[in-house]
């Protein structure tokens, strides 16, 4: 299933401080909010409730809609039913570089279309869980494009993309947020991200003890100074 061929509606596009008809004229810095699987994305429009003000929020819901309600960046395959632990076998390693990279080119179509990325605003990407994994791999995609991410609750996805070279070079700010009694996050998975990060970005890791996949408080006012110095 490939989210760049489905593409995302701009019609569906969660807005705080901004809107679609003024996304290519405002120099106001924009953040770009992905949601998590199963959400819709009026979840991470909730967070930037206590975000910076004076900067423009968009909440990109992914294209995929799920059966049973919520949607998806792409399919995700779990190693525990009960946990809902990421699989991280060689096949489901590969089946998501797959569709972190579709979905990250449909994100990067998306303001492509909307005329962002051609206004001179600064942008940033805020992605949680499974969006986390689409905002890096944008990120990653395109480089020169973005100051700077959060990564929250999620992982840097395996694979080689042709900007990896470019952010070795730039080392972009990337705020690193997670709990350390995350059960859906596997160990090797933060693992390789640590790594990733520690070659690629200059990262900002915020680890709080007995938080699981979730956003605290705490982390949220961590995340408001990170947005201020990159975009600020």
């Amino acid at each position: 299933m490939s989210t760049a061929s489905t593409g995302i509606d701009p019609k569906t596009l969660l807005w705080r401080d901004g809107d679609t008809e003024t996304a290519a004229t405002s120099t106001l810095p924009l953040v770009v909010g992905l949601h998590g699987y199963g959400a819709d994305g009026t979840d991470i429009l909730s967070l930037t409730g206590q975000m910076p003000k004076g900067f423009r929020y968009v909440s990109v819901p992914a294209p995929h809609p799920q059966p049973q309600g919520g949607r998806e960046w792409f399919p995700l395959r779990f190693a525990d039913p009960m946990t809902g632990e990421v699989a991280v076998d060689a096949d489901a390693q590969i089946t998501l570089e797959q569709g972190a990279n579709d979905a990250a080119a449909a994100v990067i179509s998306l303001l492509d279309t909307l005329g962002v990325l051609d206004s001179g605003a600064p942008l940033a990407l805020l992605g949680y869980s499974q969006g986390g994994i689409v905002a890096m791999q944008a990120l990653r995609q395109r480089p020169a494009a973005f100051r700077g991410a959060l990564l929250l609750s999620g992982l840097v996805a395996v694979g080689t993309v042709p900007g990896d070279a470019e952010l070795a070079d730039a080392r972009p700010p990337v705020f690193w947020g997670r709990g350390d009694a995350d059960t859906v996050i596997p160990s090797l998975a933060v693992e390789h991200t640590a790594a990733w990060l520690e070659a690629h970005a200059d990262a900002e890791i915020y680890v709080e003890a007995g938080l699981g996949h979730a956003v605290s408080e705490k982390e949220l006012v961590r995340m408001a100074g990170f947005l201020e110095r990159v975009l600020g």
